[in-house]
């Protein structure tokens, strides 16, 4: 009797401690969903986001599948469940914010109500800039890619078991993103390589996924659909990506990717979101910070994996993951480094829970009370949720007190003035008639028709194709044929008077008929954004009914 007793008082135990859990990470998931509510709400969609819904709405499945993927770089998963959402026949920004929305739900769900991680953990996870702000508030494939990078951590402790889940959500990583497909081959690496470093013996290892076919055959089918994508996103040789130049080298990319970017998801702000990691030019003193907090990270995750036996699940995964950031990444792609910490700690916590003993015993190894080791280690975690935080309120009061993008405003505007029936041309670069400002091109989105005539293929999103010398000539004689425009938009009013003077036209296009101005955050930086409709001072009249006068700013 007294055994029973005690049995079900334990049982009563376990369930209420597994009820509590359950309400804290329900009260978690509220909160951040009601803030990424509020965030998306206000947020204008920007050219990064206006694309691939660009894209969906108007090319051929054919297209999304098999050729547009090797111009954009990515798989065409998320093109094809924008795709799939356009057909409810919503507006553009429901659209793909309704898509978004799902995702970052559901990666909250698994890091609240899957993850083996303490309360303290759960609360803090969604404070990180990467899930609350950038992977929530931007409709892109990245919070589907960290949906499906933790859909991977959940079932990797079951792999030899039950293959078939943890396989299949490899699988959906890849197809996620380029990133996912490098970061998956290294998960598969790590433990292949793990399982050879613990036997100590290639034999047994051979001899160990001989054993287990389930997981031996699922590894290869997991080989073969990564082969497949990479087949169906590899670069043309006409991708304008495949001729871009860069600042730093491949192996200093690399090493920045090693021991700058850890520091950036976690502590430091020293990059903008408007340069890559191969053209951002950082101080020597930036970099050297950077470094340190870097080497501490790399500390505690060693310290984690060193015991649980995991050096090799430490290593590869991230490596992997760095050598096809080194080739193209911007800040916004940092937080591939955070969905690799969250994996690694979700796996090794689930091998046996992460505990702050395990820190501050290396700590008081140089001689510190065991209470100041807990400080120290206590206090790093604070300073990284308080730069988190900060970084969180900065970006969410510029997104919401200022436009994000200038394309919602103007294209009222142009609905209101009829401008969509004029002749409009798209500013390009001096060196490519196929790049545009991304401004110009995210107000198609607002349009069931391309509003330039001058775009390549006459699409309402950018191909991406690379114009050689003889196609830039033929696209110059070609706008010399349909004539003066009545508006060039654009991002700087200077590219008007370029293209007057390359193209010959007798007008002067001078006046600006709009302007207006975007506000991009990034962390605690901004970066401005300008669009422009210039005209000619005859045009501004019939728009306006008044002469254009030269601003005063212009005139000092």
């Amino acid at each position: 009797m007294l055994s029973k007793g005690i049995n079900t008082a334990m049982n009563n135990k376990i369930k209420n401690g597994k009820k509590s859990e359950l309400l804290f990470g329900l009260v978690i998931t509220a909160v951040a969903t009601v803030i990424g509510i509020i965030g998306l709400i206000f947020h204008e969609p920007w050219y990064e986001e206006a694309q691939p819904y660009l894209v969906a709405r108007d090319a051929s499945w054919y297209e999304v599948i098999f050729t547009i993927p090797h111009y954009e770089g990515h798989p065409p998963l998320w093109h094809m469940l924008i795709k799939l959402a356009s057909c409810l026949g919503l507006s553009y920004e429901l659209t793909i914010k309704g898509v978004q929305f799902i995702f970052f739900e559901a990666m909250i769900l698994m890091l609240e109500l899957r993850s083996p991680f303490s309360r303290v953990t759960k609360a803090l996870l969604p404070t990180s800039f990467f899930v609350i702000y950038h992977y929530c508030v931007l409709s892109r494939p990245y919070a589907m890619m960290m949906f499906a990078g933790l859909l991977c951590a959940s079932f990797y402790s079951k792999r030899r078991e039950k293959p078939l889940p943890y396989i299949l959500s490899m699988i959906f990583l890849c197809l996620c993103h380029s990133y996912g497909i490098a970061f998956a081959g290294g998960i598969a690496a790590a433990d292949i390589t793990g399982e050879m470093i613990r036997n100590r013996s290639f034999r047994k290892t051979v001899s160990f996924f001989s054993g287990n076919k389930k997981l031996t055959f699922g590894y290869a089918a997991l080989l073969a659909a990564a082969i497949a994508v990479i087949a169906d996103i590899i670069p043309k040789q006409d991708t304008m990506a495949v001729h871009l130049e860069n600042n730093y080298s491949y192996p200093a990319a690399l090493l920045l990717c090693l021991f700058f970017v850890p520091s950036e998801v976690f502590v430091t702000s020293f990059s903008s979101d408007a340069s890559s990691i191969q053209d951002e030019v950082n101080s020597i003193g930036e970099i050297i910070g950077a470094g340190a907090v870097s080497l501490i990270i790399w500390g505690i995750i060693f310290i984690v994996c060193k015991k649980r036996r995991m050096l090799a699940e430490m290593m590869i995964p991230y490596l992997f993951a760095s050598l096809v950031m080194s080739i193209y990444a911007y800040p916004h792609h940092y937080g591939i480094f955070l969905l690799y910490v969250i994996f690694i700690m979700w796996t090794a916590a689930e091998s046996e829970p992460v505990r702050l003993e395990e820190f501050t015993a290396v700590i008081k190894k140089s001689g510190i009370s065991d209470k100041f080791a807990k400080n120290c280690v206590i206090g790093g975690i604070a300073v990284s949720a308080a730069m988190n935080v900060y970084w969180d309120v900065c970006s969410y009061a510029r997104d919401i007190t200022n436009p994000y993008d200038n394309s919602p405003a103007a294209a009222e505007w142009i609905k209101e003035n009829h401008i969509d029936d004029k002749m409009l041309m798209i500013a390009w670069t001096p060196d490519d008639t196929n790049i545009y400002p991304d401004a110009p091109v995210t107000l198609n989105a607002f349009f069931d028709k391309n509003l330039y005539y001058n775009m390549e293929g006459n699409v309402a999103y950018v191909t991406h194709i690379k114009a050689d010398e003889a196609e830039r000539e033929a696209d110059r004689e070609y706008f010399r044929s349909m004539g003066a425009p009545d508006f060039v938009v654009c991002s700087f009013p200077q590219s008007a008077l370029s293209i007057e003077n390359e193209l010959g036209f007798d007008e002067s296009y001078i006046a600006e008929a709009y302007s207006g101005e975007a506000i991009r955050p990034f962390k605690d930086k901004i970066d401005e954004k300008h669009l422009y409709f210039i005209c000619t001072r005859e045009t501004y009249k019939e728009l306006y009914g008044k002469d254009y006068e030269i601003p005063s700013y212009k005139n000092s």
